[in-house]
């Protein structure tokens, strides 16, 4: 007995962070997975790098406020077990934890006292859980328990909107009255394979983006989060092209070939962004030349050598300040599209490749059958420059409100951030489920 004992414990302590699955209700739009107290070990270290960096992005406070314990910075308070899965849960604008109890009584307490800042607490004897305590009403609600789940006695808070139900779906996750947990869930099956790490990232989205599980593994040097992006049909093909495609990019630089799912994937983004820059009036001839091309697509290209901070100050031009362009091949058909703007805009194919940008290029931005990759997707984003950028914001434009307002203030808060990171990369890799992603985000 003993020897089998000590074989499922291995075997649960080799699931890594997806053990965490089997108590996250499969409706969750997100949640972060932790094996045991010390699976955010080096996803903390990263965050304190980020903290150090810029100082109003400290994830402790946040954390504290949307479920009650910090289990990244103090992973044992409110009496918590040092053993067990975790989870952080994310569903309908609503936050959850679920996380193994050590000390009941001082975890019955630390959430009284939790409640206890949003207003009286009562006591709701009825569904979705017995004993359930609530605080609040609407956005500022908070709920939660400690209740048994699955043999063993864990806590089980949240807040928003949904907190009450919330807290019902993480109490009964995997029983045959709650529904089915993330675990069991076989759309992401494949994805949750893969992680064997102690800490990883569970992100629902719509076809063709239909989900990503990524394992996380951070330090004080950077964060890297590796793990598949699940689609309905493979989305990288091939190779990207090559590194010659992105001379003169300094900003953005997306190199890929496309499988599928991809060619759908880009079809939508096209569709999104000429409909928030034209508007659905003028956009019809530029997006139906977008839209062919996209169909027939198995390389694309998509990058940027800047941005226009004087068009930053108004909402309506926001967009505008972007100067991005993208080529694609082979292209559908042979056709031109402009639209009036700030600058120049327009799409153009012809036998070779099928373009955009604004402002307007003469001619193909970057060949997207440039040769020398092996990977499937290169893509990368200059944090730096996006700094520069914001740097050229005055005190005069945030005057303007809005936007401009916001953009001021995000760079106050995060420029220090933005300038002690290198730039962001991901690589991917084509699959059978959606396709092999690895990001990386260093920190000097």
């Amino acid at each position: 007995m003993i020897a089998l004992a000590l074989l499922c414990a291995a075997a649960s302590a080799g699931g890594g962070a997806r053990s965490a699955a089997s108590f996250v209700p499969t409706a969750a739009d997100g949640a972060l997975l932790l094996e045991g107290a010390q699976g955010a070990a080096g996803l903390r270290a990263f965050l304190d790098g980020v903290a150090q960096r810029a100082p109003a992005l400290a994830a402790g406070p946040r954390l504290a406020a949307s479920v009650g314990p910090d289990v990244l910075s103090h992973p044992l308070s409110w009496g918590l077990a040092s053993a067990g899965a975790r989870a952080v849960v994310l569903l309908s604008g609503s936050a959850g934890l679920t996380a193994p109890v050590r000390d009941a009584r001082a975890a019955r307490s630390a959430l009284q006292s939790w409640l206890a800042e949003y207003g009286t607490t009562h006591t709701v004897r009825g569904p979705p859980v017995r004993g359930l305590l609530v605080a609040g009403e609407g956005r500022r609600m908070r709920a939660g328990v400690v209740a048994s789940v699955a043999g063993g006695s864990r806590l089980l808070t949240a807040s928003g909107p949904r907190a009450m139900a919330l807290v019902g779906m993480l109490a009964h996750a995997g029983a045959r009255t709650g529904g089915a947990p993330l675990s069991a869930d076989r759309a992401l099956a494949a994805g949750l394979a893969q992680l064997t790490g102690p800490a990883a990232l569970i992100l629902r989205g719509a076809d063709p983006l239909r989900a990503a599980a990524l394992s996380l593994d951070g330090s004080a040097r950077g964060l890297i989060a590796r793990g598949l992006v699940l689609a309905p049909a493979p989305l990288l093909s091939g190779a990207a092209p090559g590194a010659s495609a992105c001379l003169g990019a300094s900003l953005l630089c997306v190199r890929a070939g496309l499988g599928p799912a991809g060619r759908e994937a880009l079809a939508l983004a096209a569709h999104a962004y000429l409909d928030a820059l034209l508007g659905p009036t003028a956009r019809d001839g530029a997006d139906r030349l977008a839209q062919g091309a996209a169909a027939v697509a198995e390389r694309v290209v998509v990058r940027s050598d800047g941005a226009d901070p004087r068009l930053l100050s108004s909402e309506r031009e926001a967009l505008w300040a972007l100067r991005l362009q993208a080529v694609t091949a082979p292209p559908a058909s042979e056709g031109a599209a402009d639209a009036q703007g700030p600058r120049s805009f327009c799409i153009r194919a012809d036998g070779a490749a099928a373009w955009f940008g604004t402002p307007c290029p003469a001619a193909a931005p970057a060949d997207p059958r440039a040769a020398g990759e092996t990977s499937a997707l290169e893509a990368q984003l200059d944090l730096a420059a996006a700094d520069a950028v914001l740097q050229k914001l005055t005190p005069l434009d945030a005057l303007h409100g809005g936007l401009a307002a916001a953009l001021y203030a995000g760079r106050l808060t995060v420029g220090g951030l933005l300038r002690a990171s290198g730039p962001v990369t991901v690589t991917g890799r084509p699959h059978p489920a959606g396709a092999e992603v690895e990001l990386r985000w260093p920190l000097h």
